[in-house]
């Protein structure tokens, strides 16, 4: 490896028209899995799911407080108390075994039945308890606070779930309440990840000893495959064996590879040169900074994203464009899930024309950023102090201090 082995660059690919290849990629759905429900929550949904409301002849309680006849509180009020008989209570498993009879209640627990003469929950603070009985100081009416009154309500009618939902946390206890346990889900896309260089730890090494090579970088694209629904098939450090690079490109099992390394014009940089052999180069090379060495491929097996071995560049080529083919492979939308928040730049930013800039901000209050340095040796501080970042398009050459700009915030 005494020369170099990568191709030259001919044409630096704009940023737009090398997203638009990635989204043009064939993404064959990686097909479904039953997953337990607590392990559904941002899981994409196989298949369309019609939750139903419970179907009971009994109606029970959505909430502690008093059983009784919804229209035997009409006229209660603070100055017009009116007063009940308490029979006894009714609890989950423990219903109330009598009937009611005229003006009275009985004390209930949530999902308790009704019982028979009640068609309504009265709220604890709605009423004085006295020994046997009760003081209603507010009206209510037929099916108040029970599964009835509330399964008619404006708004509660449940919407189907249709399929590739991506599920929440809130549409877990929905499903729960129907009794599901466990839902049909898309299965993750599997990514292979293949380390082909190292980079030197930033700590140094003793006096007389070599600096040890660090893989920087793939612990991060692991967290950030995982952000975007996929999970990790494998991830190899081969730095820079042929053989079993070419191997492993060639080999079967992840619907996504990406390659850390190489992708550059340094005299022992040969991936480009490696996943030629294998299959054909899409582009190499974009007109972006961090990552402009970013190219990407299509593999008998799967398609592949090269991203560059330097752990900011590699961040910046990741989520410009490997991360939305990741998404739009686990059936998420292609662009980025981050929330978008309007912020004051606190100093100028310079950007090249011609040149997209992934440009990390830094929050100093809840309307400030500070934008860190585009320039110079790529920095891991500064991409560990980012809170945010902003792109900036190539017919742009950035933006004045007190600019307000769209964040794409990290939380």
């Amino acid at each position: 490896m005494a020369e170099q082995t990568n191709p030259p660059v001919a044409r630096r690919t704009p940023l737009k028209e090398a997203i638009t290849i990635i989204d043009g990629l064939p993404c064959a759905l990686p097909g479904q899995e039953t997953v337990a429900l607590e392990a559904c929550a941002g899981r994409i949904s196989a298949i369309a799911i019609q939750p139903r409301h419970p179907v009971s002849h009994e109606r029970r309680a959505l909430a502690d407080g008093y059983a009784l006849a919804g229209l035997q509180t009409v006229g209660a009020s603070p100055y017009n108390p009116l007063s009940f008989r308490l029979l006894g209570s009714a609890a989950p498993g423990a219903p109330f075994p009598g009937s009611l009879a005229p003006d009275s209640a009985v004390r209930i627990a949530m999902g308790a039945t009704l019982p028979r003469g009640a068609d309504a929950v009265l709220p604890p603070e709605a009423a004085q308890p006295f020994g046997d009985r009760i003081d209603v100081f507010d009206a209510t009416g037929p099916g108040a606070w029970t599964d009835t009154g509330t399964a008619h309500r404006p708004g509660s009618d449940v919407p189907p779930f249709p399929a590739q939902r991506q599920l929440r946390a809130f549409d877990l206890a929905l499903l729960a309440a129907q009794g599901l346990t466990e839902l049909a889900v898309q299965r993750a896309p599997r990514v292979r990840i293949l380390v082909l260089s190292t980079q030197p730890g930033i700590m140094g090494a003793g006096p007389g000893s070599p600096t040890p090579r660090i893989d920087a970088s793939s612990p991060m694209i692991r967290a950030l495959i995982a952000r975007d629904g996929g999970v990790v098939e494998d991830c190899l450090r081969l730095d820079g064996d042929a053989t079993t690079v070419q191997a492993e490109l060639r080999r079967p099992g992840a619907e996504l590879i990406l390659t850390i390394g190489g992708t550059g014009m340094g005299f022992n940089d040969r991936t480009i040169a490696l996943v030629k052999e294998s299959g054909s180069v899409l582009f190499h090379g974009v007109s972006m900074r961090p990552g402009e060495s970013v190219a990407a491929a299509s593999l008998p097996v799967a398609p592949a994203i090269l991203l560059p071995g330097d752990p900011v560049a590699a961040a910046g080529a990741y989520e410009c464009l490997a991360a939305r083919l990741v998404r739009r492979l686990a059936g998420r939308m292609a662009d980025w899930p981050l929330p978008l928040r309007r912020a004051r730049l606190v100093r100028k930013v310079s950007s090249a024309l011609g040149v997209s800039d992934w440009c990390r901000v830094r929050f100093l209050d809840a309307e400030s950023v500070e934008p860190l340095p585009l320039s110079g040796p790529p920095s891991l501080v500064h991409l560990a102090q980012a809170d945010g970042f902003l792109l900036i398009p190539p017919d742009s050459e950035g933006h004045a201090p007190d600019s307000l700009v769209d964040i794409h915030a990290y939380a």
